[in-house]
């Protein structure tokens, strides 16, 4: 008997339930185990497919039709490792007796290198975001929050290469009396230490003492709280901001993001020599091979990881009322 829409829905919001708890999923990997789902059964209506019988030989004609629709290789080998984890968690719950998807073969994944930004770019982009703070020294606290904010955003990516969401959602207890190091969750639950420079830490220091000033965020747990509400700030928000300040040094939105500054840490480091398993630490991955993909950038430079890598370390900074370097 054919699931009624109903009793279907409810079957996959509890699957996609059970995979989110199992495996620790993000919101935005839930949201895409969902898209690729309903992309699924959007095409088995079509066919009158039914979602619990359907067989290997449609799951073939199925990403023949994808295929057909010029979906890139990532893409086709995300879907199906979301309808096999689908189908594997079905078989678990016993909706099913065999997994349809177990004879298809994944699809060889594109391996797109990272796009990163110069030392000179991230350099003038810091520098020009440090004299946009300087430029409100004598504005209202409150005025000069956004500058401030996106100063320190970008000095602990630059310093840490966390993920953006990673950085955004740590509570303002972790960087009380901060050293050099902190310990944060990452993808999957992985906890890893994440290293800060000296740099960072003066402006993280400027951020605390401004943020205390601040009557509206006293109550918000956050590092970054939200401006309105007990939350933290979007990435969306930190991304417009970042977005703005480059374009004043000639930089095009398209160039420039959360992410890349990521990327640029890693390649940064590479570049002064450090060693793949140190940076395959320091940004979270879980397989080496996602980290090998940075050797494509300069792979000459791999040598071992050296004392004072980070460019940032080579930079004199004055004092905490002078920020322009």
């Amino acid at each position: 008997m054919k699931l009624s829409s109903i009793s279907r829905r409810k079957l996959i919001e509890e699957i996609v339930s059970i995979i989110g708890l199992e495996k620790s999923l993000s919101h935005n990997t839930k949201k895409a185990y969902n898209s690729d789902i309903k992309l699924m059964l959007y095409w088995f209506d079509n066919k009158n497919i039914d979602l619990i019988k359907a067989t290997e030989d449609d799951f073939r004609k199925l990403f023949s039709f994808f295929k057909n629709k010029n979906y890139s290789q990532n893409s086709l080998s995300r879907k199906l490792s979301s309808m096999k984890q689908f189908y594997k968690t079905l078989k678990e719950e016993e909706y099913i007796d065999i997994n349809p998807l177990d004879n298809i073969s994944n699809f060889k994944k594109e391996r797109k290198l990272p796009k990163s930004l110069s030392e000179d770019v991230i350099n003038t982009l810091l520098k020009k975001a440090k004299q946009n703070f300087n430029n409100l020294e004598k504005k209202p606290l409150l005025k000069q929050t956004r500058s401030l904010r996106t100063l320190t955003i970008l000095e602990i990516l630059y310093s840490t290469g966390m993920r953006i969401t990673e950085l955004l959602s740590l509570p303002i207890s972790d960087f009380i009396n901060i050293r050099d190091k902190l310990q944060i969750k990452g993808k999957g639950g992985i906890y890893r230490l994440v290293a800060f420079n000296q740099v960072s830490l003066k402006i993280i220091d400027l951020w605390l003492e401004h943020r205390s000033l601040l009557k509206k965020f006293t109550s918000n747990k956050y590092m970054f709280p939200q401006v309105n509400g007990d939350g933290y700030v979007s990435r969306q928000v930190v991304y417009k901001d970042i977005v703005a300040l480059s374009k004043n040094i000639g930089i095009e939105h398209s160039e420039i993001s959360p992410h890349k500054i990521r990327h640029s840490f890693a390649t940064h480091l590479l570049n002064r020599g450090a060693d793949l398993r140190s940076l395959q630490k320091l940004l979270g991955h879980a397989d080496i091979s996602t980290t090998e993909i940075y050797t494509h950038v300069k792979p000459e430079r791999l040598s071992g990881l050296v004392k004072d890598t980070h460019p940032l370390n080579k930079i004199k900074f004055k004092n905490k009322e002078s920020l322009i370097i």
